[in-house]
């Protein structure tokens, strides 16, 4: 079984301000990090309000995406 320490709350950012929050492993990758910011429902539509210029990922904390 997975430890609770295992599991972290990653801050996902639009535009340097949180709109979300979800549990990842601690050890995600940036590429995981990023793909599981994207896919949540808030971030989503977020997303249908501007183009991604920029997704910088500081896993497992921190997913900040861009949006114009």
């Amino acid at each position: 079984s997975v430890a609770a320490d295992d599991v972290v709350t990653m801050v996902i950012q639009v535009n340097g301000k949180v709109r979300d929050r979800l549990d990842v492993p601690a050890a995600i990758s940036a590429e995981e990090a990023e793909a599981a910011a994207l896919a949540t429902e808030k971030i989503q539509a977020w997303l249908e309000k501007g183009e991604v210029r920029k997704v910088i990922a500081r896993p497992p904390k921190l997913v900040n995406i861009v949006v114009s």
